[in-house]
């Protein structure tokens, strides 16, 4: 009896470490409160997290850089939460809030479903339902699907004053949202909604200009399989791929990125077949003919995420097929893509 009440508790306790959590949360140690001057709206964020803000339009919070860069292209990695609040005006474009959240809903239904890093079972729809938020009647969209490294939960809030609907975005990777609950219950209490506010135009040469824009000062990065030129201002960190090789460069602006993944390409050298098996990842684009460093090669134009304009390029040399990124943020794409295509134009593949 003795012997088996132990392998009983054995049991329980594997039960029991089977049942944790794939990846850890990044801790939020404290919270602080964040202010937009221009339209007055704020929230509670992380005080410990890397946080970004727009004026105007964006207070965003993330665990971890490379938790915002996941975020935009749903790849693999380990975990990763963030926090955004973010200012749509209603205008022609977006005339109602209703409008906002059904192309909310369209945009959650597509990123969900990028091939990337989730299951092959069906991805659930959103749920919707009505809120109190920032002291107005609202709207709240939620999902849940599963990823390699655990559950990613999404939900997002909506409420509309004086013709400026904010929204707030909750989201965790890796089966880590409910260690979030506590916080998040607190920083969506703490939102106040954006408001419009009339003030007389004044230069304040001592306010920060936001984040620093590319520099067009191209400085050489050699890496085992390729170089590439990329702004002086931007720092490259390993990449997520199970590829050969992967690194990503980013400046200032996290949905600005270039990332350069290098594959095994022994089995399948046929660059036509390669673009067919990929054209679904990419929304069924239409492939744009192409070089890269005199070889042969695709392109996709894609929308990355919300704002975020997206191309991918495919190339074969060698045993090798090498797939560039490019992410930037729509408003700017006049500012980063011209100079992200001089970057791909420099690259030199080994």
């Amino acid at each position: 009896m003795v012997v088996r009440s132990i392998l009983f508790g054995l049991l329980a306790a594997l039960v029991v470490i089977g049942c944790e959590p794939k990846v850890r949360p990044v801790p939020i140690e404290s919270l602080k409160v964040v202010t937009d001057d221009a339209r007055k709206f704020e929230m509670k964020v992380p005080a410990n997290w890397n946080i970004q803000t727009r004026k105007g339009s964006m207070i965003l919070a993330t665990s971890s850089k490379s938790a915002a860069s996941r975020f935009n292209t749903f790849s693999k990695g380990e975990g990763g939460a963030k926090v955004e609040l973010r200012v749509i005006p209603i205008d022609s474009t977006n005339p109602t809030m209703a409008s906002i959240i059904e192309k909310s809903k369209l945009e959650f239904e597509r990123d969900t479903t990028k091939p990337k890093d989730i299951s092959d079972s069906p991805v659930p729809m959103y749920l919707d339902e009505a809120v109190t938020f920032g002291g107005k009647v609202g709207k709240k969209l939620s999902i849940e699907f599963d990823q390699i490294d655990g559950k990613c939960r999404i939900e997002m809030y909506f409420a509309e004053q004086d013709s400026l609907v904010t929204t707030l975005t909750l989201a965790a990777f890796g089966n880590t949202f409910q260690d979030y609950e506590a916080e998040f219950a607190e920083m969506i209490k703490s939102v106040k909604l954006a408001q419009k506010v009339v003030v007389a135009p004044k230069v304040d040469t001592a306010a920060p200009a936001g984040p620093e824009p590319p520099s067009t000062t191209l400085r050489a990065y050699a890496a085992a399989d390729f170089s590439i030129k990329i702004p002086d201002n931007f720092q490259g960190t390993k990449g997520s791929s199970k590829g050969l090789s992967s690194m990503s460069f980013a400046g200032s602006r996290l949905d600005c990125t270039i990332q350069v993944d290098v594959f095994d390409a022994k089995d399948q050298k046929n660059l036509d077949k390669i673009i067919e098996q990929n054209k679904a990842r990419y929304q069924g684009a239409k492939a744009t003919p192409t070089t890269v460093n005199g070889q042969k090669a695709y392109y996709f134009n894609y929308a990355g995420g919300a704002g975020v304009g997206s191309r991918a390029y495919f190339t074969v040399k060698g045993d090798k097929m090498f797939r560039i990124t490019l992410n930037w943020f729509k408003d700017e794409q006049a500012v980063y893509l011209p100079l992200f295509e001089q970057c791909v134009g420099s690259m030199n593949l080994k």
